[in-house]
């Protein structure tokens, strides 16, 4: 990593590159050594003794060596080559001025102030101030107002407390000509921006700070301290070059601030969460400002600190408006991301309770008439395929635009919430069931138009549940399940949306259902209708689709439709399945008996495919009354095979080993493509009832066309096309143009008992 920018510094680069990356850090290495011996030397002479050659040009040299090395860096790895360039040509500008005063010295001039070695001392300055800039902006981009202000506070704070003690000589700095004052003010002031810069910086940084910065700083506050220690214990006003703490803080800083740039930082940890910036070093600045303005009333300290002080506590001023401006607009976001779905940008479940709690307080204040309030639930229907086929991203992008196109359709009588995963509810106040239905419909109206997502359009439809208060429920717990249940519902019927009915979905009722229900699955207390198959070619019934109907003894034939949500509530789709099979398995072999040739087609749920009893009960079955494995055609639902697909394929796979049938019921209601369940031994294509929809329209080839594909390939899979929901003759002729093979439907046959299927061979009389 590169410890400028924080980004790979080169990492495994070709061999030549690694190579050359040597020779500098050998160079750094052998300064290290000589720095420490310097400082051991420095350490051991004797007061005021200096060694010319060595504390001069042996230090200037230093300093070219290690400048040398930086500007290596910025030439070979460093992606943030602009702080590293500034930085290197700081350290040369500090070089050159030592070299100079170093001559300067020697020839006896070194009196002469200002000299030419002050310009590249101070130069030195404004270079270092780039180069810690573009370092932090490096790290860690584009800040607030409240951030930088803190690293503002905290560098004005100490350059302060600083300045109680730089500028305490000030009268002899100032004592000379007007230029040697300024220049004699420079270095202090220069220390003190210097020391700014780096508390600040440190301050911003915080965590994302890298070792190399670490590094930096240490080098640069050394400058700072050994410059103000200068100050101090110097009679008069002097340059960087006098006092002995100076001769050895400037080399070690020179040195520190070449190596922070070859100086890894600990990775980053993606998966850690951010911390907010402290405020210790803004406050303890704030305090220090505090002290000073105090000192200063009694006299103890120069103008400088106590203006810097002043300036400090402005700052903290200003830092604490902002943050309170920032409060306000951070609490006012949360509150809105509390309340609102980041994908859709609807309204979430949490903002639903809210509104159902105002409202039913309020309505328990309430003397007079009751409001209305209709609730809606809507549930994607096939969104899981969606996101199976064209995959999750689609699926999100779908409800994206989602969001936007539902409030549009509900408008600002309503508020849209997003439930979780594919549902969502509408809740429309002041509105009655005319009011709902007009809404369900016109969402149903708005999801049937396509969604562009990536490269593909897709359309989906919903199934909604209505439920409405004061009718069906007096509290907003109640009036979600209500609606909760009717759109399950309306999901089984294939309707658009169903109204809650208390008399199938009452609770107390719900329960009295549940008992009588199992009560008569366990006595066998259902019966079968059958639907004849029409086939296209010849007009003569050549099948059935057994359908279970639930004779109530209060409530009359229940369709499955109204009690097998009940069956899967109460885990009684096994036992119902089993009793269907057989029923259906005995009245085809008492036709056999009677001659009559009829495959009977009976339909799986998903929990009864993924059962590993199914195979072998329709085995034992098959075997009990001696009938061949392909009078049985078993349907399952393309969304079914598409959730488990790995599961059914197995149990598929079985029941043709056995020679069951097995056919895709309701395919093109989902986003299936026949190519996609290409490698499931099927033998049967059932087309929906909402695929053919618009076949008959001349106005629309796009679905002819899409028809005739798929009845296309299908045959040249080697599957069978069944065409089921014809309701008119029309759409019946069009499918014997277009080779359909079997065809069933309202206006062929509505189901009827055994006993009332026309004779074998000849055609169903069509509805009038």
């Amino acid at each position: 990593m590169d410890a400028a920018s924080g980004y790979p510094a080169g990492g495994r680069a070709d061999a030549p590159a690694a190579q050359a990356s040597t020779n500098p850090l050998l160079v750094l290495w052998g300064l290290g050594i000589l720095l420490a011996a310097y400082v051991v030397t420095a350490l051991l002479r004797s007061s005021g003794q200096v060694y010319p050659w060595l504390d001069r040009y042996g230090v200037a040299g230093f300093g070219f060596a290690a400048a040398a090395v930086c500007l290596w860096r910025a030439h070979t790895h460093a992606l943030n080559r602009g702080a590293v360039t500034f930085l290197g040509l700081a350290l040369v500008s500090w070089s050159t001025g030592e070299l100079l005063a170093s001559i300067l010295a020697l020839s006896g001039a070194e009196t002469a102030t200002p000299s030419i070695a002050d310009v590249f001392f101070l130069l030195f300055y404004p270079l270092t101030y780039v180069a810690l800039t573009l370092l932090v902006q490096a790290r860690i981009g584009r800040l607030g107002r409240p951030n930088w202000l803190d690293g503002v506070v905290a560098g004005l704070g100490a350059a302060a407390l600083c300045a109680t003690f730089a500028f305490r000589n000030l009268v002899q700095m100032t004592s000379g000509s007007h230029l040697q004052s300024v220049v004699n003010l420079a270095y202090p002031v220069g220390d003190l921006l210097l020391l700014l810069l780096v508390i600040g910086g440190t301050v911003l940084l915080g965590a994302q700070a890298s070792a190399g910065w670490y590094v930096a700083a240490v080098g640069l506050i050394a400058i700072v301290g050994g410059d103000t220690a200068n100050l101090l214990v110097s009679p008069r006003a002097q340059g960087p070059l006098g006092g002995s703490l100076a001769m050895v803080a400037w080399p070690a800083a020179i040195y520190l601030l070449s190596l922070s740039m070859w100086t890894s930082p600990r990775p980053t940890d993606p998966l850690r969460i951010s911390r907010a910036p402290g405020f210790l070093a803004p406050g303890l600045a704030a305090v220090a400002a505090l002290v000073i303005l105090i000192s200063g009333n009694l006299g103890r300290v120069t103008d400088v600190a106590v203006a810097l002080a002043v300036v400090t506590l402005v700052a903290v001023g200003v830092r604490v408006g902002l943050s309170a401006q920032e409060l306000r607009r951070l609490t006012e976001e949360r509150h809105r991301q509390a309340n609102t779905d980041e994908l859709t940008g609807l309204a979430n479940r949490r903002h639903l309770s809210h509104i159902l709690d105002a409202f039913f307080a309020e309505e328990a204040d309430n003397e007079g008439s009751p409001r209305r309030l209709a609730f809606l639930f809507v549930d994607l229907n096939h969104f899981k395929e969606i996101n199976d086929s064209l995959g999750h991203p689609a699926g999100d992008e779908l409800l994206r635009q989602l969001g936007p196109r539902l409030r549009q359709t509900v408008g600002a009588g309503g508020t849209v919430v997003r439930l979780g995963g594919d549902e969502l509810a509408i809740l429309l106040l002041d509105a009655g069931p005319e009011a709902a239905a007009d809404v369900a419909e016109r969402v149903t109206e708005s999801l049937a138009a396509p969604f562009a997502l990536r490269s593909v359009e897709t359309s989906v439809s919903a199934s909604i549940g209505i439920a409405l208060y004061p009718d069906d429920a007096l509290d907003g717990a109640v009036l979600m399940w209500s609606a909760d249940v009717a759109m399950y519902r309306a999901k089984l019927s294939g309707d658009a949306y169903v109204f809650y009915d208390p008399s199938l979905d009452g609770l107390n009722n719900h329960i009295h259902l549940l008992d009588d229900l199992s009560d008569a699955v366990r006595n066998g207390e259902l019966v079968l209708h059958f639907q004849p198959q029409m086939d296209l070619s010849s007009g003569a019934v050549s099948g059935v689709e057994a359908l279970v109907r639930w004779p109530h003894p209060h409530l009359g034939l229940v369709p499955p439709v109204k009690f097998l949500p009940l069956a899967e509530e109460a885990g009684l789709m096994a036992p119902l399945t089993a009793w269907v099979m057989e029923a259906a398995l005995r009245q085809c072999a008492r036709w056999r008996r009677d001659g009559r040739d009829l495959t009977v087609s009976v339909n799986v749920s998903a929990s009864n495919l993924l059962d590993e009893g199914l195979v072998e009960l329709v085995e034992r079955l098959l075997e009990r009354y001696g009938l061949p494995s392909h009078c049985l055609v078993v349907e399952v639902t393309e969304s079914v095979i598409i959730r488990e697909f790995d599961r059914a394929g197995t149990v598929i796979r079985r029941l043709r080993d056995l020679g069951v049938l097995v056919s895709i019921d309701d395919f093109g209601a989902g986003v299936t493509s026949l190519a996609y369940l290409s490698g499931l031994p099927v033998s049967e294509l059932k087309l929906d009832r909402a695929f053919l929809a618009g076949v008959t329209d001349t106005e629309g080839p796009r679905t002819l066309e899409l028809v005739r594909a798929t009845i296309n390939l299908g045959h040249e899979m080697g599957l069978r096309v069944v065409a089921e929901g014809i309701e008119d003759a029309a759409t019946l002729a069009r499918l014997v143009e277009l080779g359909c093979d079997l065809a069933q439907g309202d206006y062929i046959s509505r189901p009827v008992p055994a006993d009332e299927l026309p004779p074998v061979g000849a055609a169903p009389v069509p509805l009038a």
